[in-house]
């Protein structure tokens, strides 16, 4: 578990990483993935993203800590992302910024709509990057992929954006 004070030195590095996400994913699929849509921000911590992007957030994190010491105003719930307490079915969005490669089973795919979007990404340094990657598009092999790409910042990311078939 990652303390709050150290996730908290980790804003301005989260801000980069989304604005880059911002610029380099299509302009028109962007807008499909926050525009008044129902998110589920998985891992969502202190709510950076939130802060960072407009959209009806609902984030889990199993870090109670964190989700007190939120800074966005958001609906967040305490919980496991392996195990979601959501009806089947009620998510236009789901977004996991880092967390991903922590969720064992795919919870996720019920409760994310037929035509809903993800938006992963994982963080990977040169050791790693085949095995991050490969993993990532584990994650959404039941989905199909709209957009793939790295990202070099201060951390480096593969992101995803899929939809989910239907």
């Amino acid at each position: 578990m990652i303390s709050t004070s150290v996730y908290k030195s980790w804003e301005a590095i989260q801000k980069e990483k989304y604005d880059h996400i911002a610029k380099h994913t299509d302009k028109e699929l962007f807008s499909r993935i926050f525009h008044k849509k129902l998110i589920l921000d998985i891992g969502c911590g202190c709510g950076y993203l939130q802060k960072t992007f407009s959209g009806d957030f609902i984030g889990i994190d199993n870090d109670a800590e964190m989700l007190a010491k939120s800074v966005a105003i958001f609906p967040k719930v305490r919980g496991d992302g392996n195990f979601l307490p959501f009806k089947d079915g009620v998510f236009d969005t789901i977004i996991s910024i880092d967390t991903i490669h922590l969720i064992k089973w795919y919870d996720f795919l019920r409760v994310l709509k037929p035509g809903g979007l993800v938006l992963f990404s994982l963080f990977f340094n040169d050791e790693n990057y085949d095995e991050k990657k490969k993993l990532l598009r584990k994650k959404v092999s039941d989905l199909v992929v709209l957009q793939e790409f790295d990202m070099h910042t201060k951390e480096k990311e593969h992101v995803i954006v899929a939809i989910k078939p239907g």
